[in-house]
């Protein structure tokens, strides 16, 4: 049994205890659970031969709550894919850590219990396994190794085409009695040399294979190892040839197949740096400096150094390097690495426009308030989210994860039983190396390892090149399992912004004359259904006097002097406070208004109703067409809203929904979305990233509709940068696409293995005379991984 100490966030109920300790028994591995309401701290007791550290920290998080967490990233790039992929079962038991996740670039995010155990407890503990630790946006340093990798791989390729080139030339001019000066005189220093330029990938694959974790590298070094020995064998007399091979066969295949490979991973490296570029584009975007505005001056400061509250000036071409909001000037903001929008947005101060770090300023002048810097910018959010993202698996990709696992003792098993075979039974061992080395050299586990990850990291960047931010690689996975989308109306369905949707007249005073002497009393006010009135003028180019004299009246409305006439704007309570009668007409647009899920205000002149101003949230240009879509795809679309009956039953009918609720407080939609998944559903959330917190944390897909500057770290799984509800049809088609390329390199990688390792063992040898050097396996296994890469590439072109 083991102890662990957490801190829940969230919790502020003895019910949220319940939902827990409930959630907690169900692993059928905790024996004692204990959490203080007002702090947050819990103590948990569990067997950790059933269940880890993670499994209570996933627990809390489907609950609807989270834990108090710090993350620790180390650089993994010294290992292989799959070598480091088997350390993340190890680093998982380890004492105070949550989670584990390796990405396909070999950052490791380790996630871990700051009450029980410190950042420094756990460098130590991972650099006991070689990993380094990185900083969240680390510059690391270049060895002299990776600063001579091109320059050593393409010798070594040259190095293994011209040992081919020289044995074939060898065998086609002479045969087996000439092969000697060629044989010892150039081919074994060719060979050798070009394992030394390899040196890293015949390292890392023997470390694997003494670590008892064989991975591809391993086969690789046990290939050209065997096939060089039995070369040096052969000259030295140590063992006998015949059946038309010599020693330069053996020579050849080893600085064949190491140099192929070596030229192979530099292309695979180059693919993925391509594909990362600009994530790598963002990072350097948090360095440099800014000039931050200090009394009358002002002065350069690295951007690491800023702190929120500084206000920063920008000049037209430069990029801005904090969030936060125009507070001086006016220009066009090119957004598109956030929103995927290629327009630049009009950003002024006195809108008080949010923008983004990132954002390239085209033209004006700005001085912006910083409201986020360092890590909590987008920017940082975004690398994050990359990196979390492409390490947080599928089912298939964990699914490859394990059969990986074993298919490289696999390999080896049947390497070992082919040695056996041709060496005993077929009474060949000269032709038993070259079949063994051949097998080693043709299993392709890479393949197989890269097939999904590589698509969800390059899928992530996509998403987020298009303005979704995505947090989780199984988001992909989850959209398509999905089969109910809950919205919330305001801000989701609607602008989330009051505006006068109508005005309906009712005396002889003209509309414009009716609208001019309504913004003129209002634009004394604050208040939001003032600002829409005063809006609509501003809008329709309307100019309105001043006025002459002004009241407001808490609850009821306005009243002022015009142009020497009394207007007043407001209630039917303002009416009677001013023994105006309402007439039935009045009174029928009143009703009809609230019917709609609207706001009336009557408009008063000189003591009669002479209009009634209907102000109202509404609907976004797509919600319809988004609405429509998402049920001919099979799905079950409602609402879930704060806003009174009338209101969502207006939008409920004219959208068509499946279900409406109304009335309902956060933790309200929060329960309603449990109560949905315990009678079956799955559900999609789709709300405000601050509001509907808890109900994005308990759906299976938690979207949060934002602008970007309101985006928050806890905001779901999908953050929706551009506001668009059509966000929602883009994602259920690129999940479809996402999944077809797991599914087509899966396919492809097992196809491969399963066709070309028979024919590398010699099956049909004997039959046709069928059988694969090992130099001609290293080209097929290099042109898998490519083609593999090459697959999940073209998602950016999607």
């Amino acid at each position: 049994m083991r102890k662990a100490r957490l801190k829940i966030i969230g919790i502020d109920c003895p019910s949220c205890v319940y939902a827990i300790e409930r959630r907690l028994r169900s692993l059928g591995c905790v024996s004692f659970f204990k959490v203080e309401v007002s702090t947050g701290e819990a103590e948990v007791e569990y067997d950790d031969e059933k269940c880890l550290l993670k499994n209570i920290y996933e627990a809390v998080r489907d609950a609807g709550y989270d834990v108090y967490k710090e993350k620790m990233y180390f650089d993994l790039k010294g290992f292989s894919g799959e070598e480091a992929a088997s350390l993340e079962s190890k680093i998982r038991g380890l004492q105070g850590v949550f989670d584990a996740r390796i990405s396909p670039t070999g950052v490791a995010t380790v996630v871990y219990n700051p009450l029980e155990t410190s950042p420094q407890d756990v460098s130590s503990r991972l650099q006991a396994y070689g990993a380094k630790p990185l900083s969240a946006v680390a510059e690391k340093s270049v060895s002299l190794g990776e600063k001579t990798l091109l320059y050593r791989r393409i010798a070594s390729f040259i190095i293994g085409l011209l040992a081919v080139s020289l044995s074939m030339y060898s065998m086609l001019n002479g045969g087996v009695q000439h092969q000697g000066v060629v044989g010892e005189t150039l081919l074994i220093p060719l060979a050798a040399t070009a394992i030394l330029l390899n040196y890293d990938i015949v390292a890392r694959g023997l470390k694997s294979l003494l670590m008892l974790i064989p991975v591809m590298d391993s086969l690789i070094a046990v290939s050209v190892i065997s096939t060089f020995t039995a070369g040096v064998a052969a000259t030295t007399g140590l063992m006998h040839l015949h059946g038309g091979l010599h020693s330069s066969s053996f020579f050849e295949a080893s600085a064949g197949v190491i140099g192929f490979v070596g030229l192979g991973k530099y292309l695979e490296e180059r693919l993925r740096r391509r594909a990362f570029k600009w994530l790598e584009e963002l990072a350097s975007l948090l360095k440099g400096s800014a000039r931050v505005v200090v009394e009358n001056s002002v002065a350069e400061k690295p951007v690491s150094q800023l702190v929120p509250g500084e206000v920063v000036e920008v000049r037209a071409g430069e990029i801005i390097t904090v969030d936060g909001v125009v507070v001086e000037g006016s220009g066009y903001v090119d957004e598109s690495s956030f929103t995927g929008e290629p327009i630049p947005r009009l950003k002024k101060a006195e809108n008080r426009d949010p923008v983004l770090a990132g954002s390239v300023l085209n033209t004006g002048y700005l001085r912006i308030r910083a409201t986020r810097v360092g890590g909590d910018l987008l920017i940082a959010q975004v690398i994050e989210t990359v990196r979390e993202a492409e390490s947080v698996k599928p089912r298939l990709a964990r699914l490859a994860d394990r059969i990986v696992g074993y298919f490289t003792w696999i390999v080896l098993g049947l390497a070992s039983a082919t040695f056996a075979y041709w060496s005993l039974l077929a009474g060949n061992p000269q032709m038993a190396v070259v079949f063994m080395a051949a097998v080693l050299t043709v299993a392709c586990p890479c393949a197989l390892g890269i097939a999904t990850p590589l698509v969800v990291s390059i899928a992530v960047l996509k998403a987020s090149r298009n303005g979704v931010l995505i947090r989780a690689g199984d988001v992909f996975e989850r959209m398509l399992g999905s089969n109910t989308i809950v919205l919330d109306k305001t801000g989701t369905l609607t602008i989330g912004k009051p505006v006068v949707v109508g005005a309906h007249l009712l005396g002889n005073t003209g509309r414009e004359r009716v609208l001019k002497m309504a913004c003129s009393v209002e634009s004394r006010s604050e208040h939001p259904l003032s600002r829409a009135i005063v809006e609509k003028c501003v809008s329709e180019g309307l100019e309105y006097p001043e006025p002459e004299d002004y009241v407001n009246i808490p609850g009821e409305g306005i009243y002022g002097i015009v142009e020497g006439v009394s207007v007043a704007v407001g209630n039917v309570e303002l009416a009677e406070r001013l023994g105006i009668q309402v007439s039935t007409e009045a009174s029928r647009l009143v009703e009809e208004a609230g019917a709609r899920g609207n706001t009336p205000v009557m408009v008063f002149v000189n003591g009669r109703v002479e209009a009634v101003l209907e102000i109202g949230d509404v609907l976004k240009e797509e919600a319809a067409s988004v609405v429509r879509a998402l049920k001919e795809k099979g799905f079950r679309v409602g609402l879930a809203s704060g806003d009174v009956e009338a209101s969502v039953k207006y939008y409920k009918e004219a959208l068509g929904l499946d279900f409406a609720y109304w009335g309902l407080k956060p933790r309200d939609k929060a329960d309603l979305v449990r109560d949905m998944q315990r009678s079956g559903f799955k559900i999609v959330f789709v709300g405000d990233g601050l509001n509907d917190a808890p109900a994005l944390a308990a759906a299976d897909v938690g979207v949060a509709m934002g602008s970007g500057a309101d985006v928050s770290k806890e905001a779901g799984d999908i953050v929706v940068l551009n506001n668009s509800l059509k966000t929602l049809t883009f994602l259920l088609d690129f999940s479809r696409l996402v999944k077809r390329k797991i599914i087509q390199n899966i396919a492809w990688a097992f196809a491969y293995n399963i066709v070309l390792i028979p024919l590398a063992m010699g099956v049909l040898y004997w039959s046709h005379r069928l059988f694969i050097t090992p130099e001609m396996a290293a080209t097929a296994m290099i042109l898998s991984d490519i083609s593999v890469l090459a697959n999940a590439l073209s998602v950016l072109r999607s």
